[in-house]
């Protein structure tokens, strides 16, 4: 892994936004929405989630930075939420939060870096405590599945590099 000088947080938000919005179904559907995915809160998702839409947002949540042996590693450790969101307006529809949340599992688990979008990201996996959910949303309430997603860096503090 190639050492750099400085934390990637917001990359490594940005790579699992593009990983979501490239998941697609067994059948070649996409799983989100055309644009339904991103870091940070939608302002409104009505038209994200209409027929059989659904999208989903990507927030940073716990926050780590610990220095790892000497000349100057560090470890960075962020907790991500993952978000997925579609309408229960039937049913059918809130069933396929089920979907949603396999297709979104099943490529997290076999890959631990995020496809190597980020250079200097070596370890993320999902976490075990995963859940289903409503969510209100402009006054409507939304079927929802959260997923919690652990990510590691290593960076290098530059020159003249940890100092006492």
């Amino acid at each position: 892994m190639p050492a750099t000088t400085a934390p990637n947080t917001r990359q490594i938000g940005n790579a699992i936004v593009a990983y979501l919005a490239a998941l697609a179904y067994q059948s070649g559907l996409l799983v989100y929405t055309q644009n339904g995915v991103q870091l940070e809160e939608f302002k409104d998702i009505t038209q994200l989630v209409q027929g059989n839409g659904a999208c989903c947002e990507v927030y940073g949540d716990m926050d780590t930075s610990e220095r790892r042996g000497f000349g100057g590693r560090i470890w960075d450790t962020q907790k991500w939420y993952i978000l997925s969101l579609c309408s229960q307006d039937s049913p059918l529809q809130a069933a396929q939060i089920y979907d949603v949340r396999d297709a979104l599992v099943q490529p997290f688990q076999q890959h631990a870096q995020l496809g190597n979008l980020v250079s200097n990201l070596f370890h993320s996996q999902l976490d075990t405590n995963m859940r289903f959910m409503r969510v209100l949303r402009n006054g409507v309430f939304y079927r929802a599945h959260l997923a919690v997603m652990e990510t590691r860096q290593e960076w290098v503090v530059p020159p003249p590099g940890v100092i006492s």
